[in-house]
């Protein structure tokens, strides 16, 4: 009976940390090969490479988006805290129900952003548009809300 117990408690115990252990192999990617595709919700242009994990799942995730020069994303949220590396390019973000680019910070290569959980933000790319890697714990996804753009 009580390895009968122990049995049962095992597979339990497997299949809560069954997200946990997919997550716990070693991915290793290069330039070449990440994989590139349209960014759904998004204007054309716009594309994304998810190199960990599934940002519309519970658990982390790892993702790149590339913008296109000079492109805006207007206000938004997002229910998770978005770790945002910016790789290339110039990133420009700031806090708000209105887009006014004047009142964001313009981030280079090599910049960090925390974004707090459901904190409104808007975004563009530069002249020469930018890649950003973003990492958090899903869900994750996007809430566009209405609002006047001023630029």
């Amino acid at each position: 009976m009580v390895g009968k117990i122990a049995f049962v408690a095992g597979i339990f115990g497997i299949a809560l940390c069954g997200g946990a252990l997919a997550q716990n192999r070693t991915i290793v990617l290069t330039p070449d090969q990440v994989k590139w595709g349209p960014a759904q919700g998004m204007p054309a242009g716009w594309q994304i490479a998810v190199l960990a994990g599934a940002p519309d799942k519970r658990g982390p995730y790892v993702e790149r988006v590339k913008l296109p020069p000079n492109a805006a994303v207007p206000p938004h949220t997002h229910p998770d805290t978005e770790n945002i590396t910016v790789l290339s390019g110039s990133f420009g973000i700031g806090e708000g129900k209105v887009a006014d680019q004047s009142k964001g910070r313009v981030l280079t290569a090599g910049s960090f952003y925390l974004l707090p959980a459901n904190t409104p933000h808007y975004a563009w790319a530069g002249a020469d548009g930018a890649v950003v890697q973003i990492h958090g714990v899903g869900p994750s996804g996007i809430k566009m809300l209405k609002s006047a753009a001023r630029n």
